[in-house]
């Protein structure tokens, strides 16, 4: 962004924002969305942030994750001081400037957002509203989206989806994963955590979040760069491909396998079976096994378990610079539906009964109450 199109900030204590606008004599109590970025040594919370477009009320801090903050602000509840409608809430990201950080992250996820955003009709990636800098921290303003897959998962009976759904919802976030690679960026940290359902009419939009760790994976003629000789582990540890836990570089097969093991994890029953374990060799150990010995107890159970077979022995075939056939990977994920007496076209378990009520915080989400 060029000093022109950042909006500097005005900051002023919460009070004079109550005294003009009182909340209820009942007080304000408030348990919506949050997702979570990283831990910001100062604390935004109870100030209003003035920006060229509107006024965003910091209520409080939701979450920590990887790099900055992230924020509910509030409008209409709050008599929010948004100059164009006072009814819309949105999530807002903060990240602290660091003198030994060269750039600033929160320009990688605009950069992004702006890229990808209008790739689809129905598109997967979050509006921005407002950006923006302080002497201190940048800022970021989207749209809101709801719970994350990881929470809606969580309060689903057995902890997982219907076939139908889980399926449905795969789809869906290979296609966010798709157009990300088309603009030439990889995510490196695909998770039930990462995606969020949209809200009210956009609840069957599937919405991919934080691109702290994304890395660009295009040279500046729009080539693929030549493969580092070796790389840091990037992701989570559950998740992560094997070429992650190898310090391999990664390329869109990479995203693609940690894709693989979120549609597992929403999907079986069983989840992945390093579920429990958290040492690094020892889950590379079991992501490795389910490719042998360990094949049928991690995919037997499941009657769509021959077609989810073929997409992993499919990702597993690539290398770094192989293009992905997605549409190959879509045709077997709706076979599998039909092969399970379902359809990746219902509608989803939230959106055809509710989910029990009751939160538990995780981080990288995002929640609506």
């Amino acid at each position: 962004m060029s000093d022109e199109e950042e909006d500097d900030l005005g900051i002023k204590p919460v009070r004079a924002a109550l005294e003009e606008h009182p909340a209820t004599s009942e007080g304000f109590k408030y348990d919506g969305p949050w997702l979570t970025v990283v831990t910001i040594h100062c604390s935004f919370q109870g100030t209003v942030i003035d920006s060229s477009k509107a006024n965003y009320v910091v209520i409080k801090l939701l979450g920590e994750g990887g790099f900055g903050a992230v924020f509910k602000d509030l409008g209409g509840n709050f008599r929010v001081h948004d100059q164009k409608d006072q009814s819309k809430m949105y999530a807002m990201k903060v990240e602290k400037k660091l003198e030994t950080r060269k750039h600033s992250k929160l320009k990688m996820e605009i950069a992004i957002l702006k890229l990808v955003a209008q790739e689809r009709k129905l598109s997967h990636f979050t509006e921005i509203i407002d950006r923006g800098k302080k002497e201190t921290y940048f800022f970021l303003v989207m749209e809101l989206v709801g719970k994350s897959l990881a929470d809606l998962k969580h309060h689903r009976p057995g902890r997982v989806f219907s076939v139908s759904t889980g399926l449905g919802v795969s789809i869906q976030c290979l296609e966010a994963c798709e157009d990300l690679h088309k603009y030439g960026f990889i995510h490196r940290d695909l998770k039930p955590a990462n995606y969020a359902c949209g809200l009210r009419e956009k609840k069957h939009i599937i919405y991919i979040l934080d691109f702290g760790i994304a890395r660009k994976i295009l040279n500046e003629k729009g080539e693929l760069k030549t493969p580092r000789m070796t790389v840091k582990f990037k992701g989570t540890i559950p998740f992560a491909s094997i070429s992650c836990h190898r310090n391999v570089e990664m390329g869109p097969k990479d995203d693609c396998e940690s894709w693989l093991y979120l549609l597992i994890d929403i999907t079986f029953p069983q989840g992945l079976l390093w579920k429990a374990l958290s040492e690094k060799n020892e889950v590379l150990k079991m992501k490795e096994e389910i490719r042998k010995e360990k094949r049928e107890a991690q995919f037997g159970n499941m009657k769509c378990h021959n077609e989810i077979e073929r997409i992993m022995d499919y990702i597993d075939s690539l290398h770094y610079h192989d293009h992905v056939d997605y549409t190959y990977i879509y045709k077997l994920l709706e076979e599998g539906a039909i092969a399970s007496g379902g359809n990746v076209h219902n509608p989803y378990d939230w959106e055809t009964s509710e989910c029990q009520k009751g939160s538990v915080r995780m981080k990288s989400a995002v929640y609506q109450a």
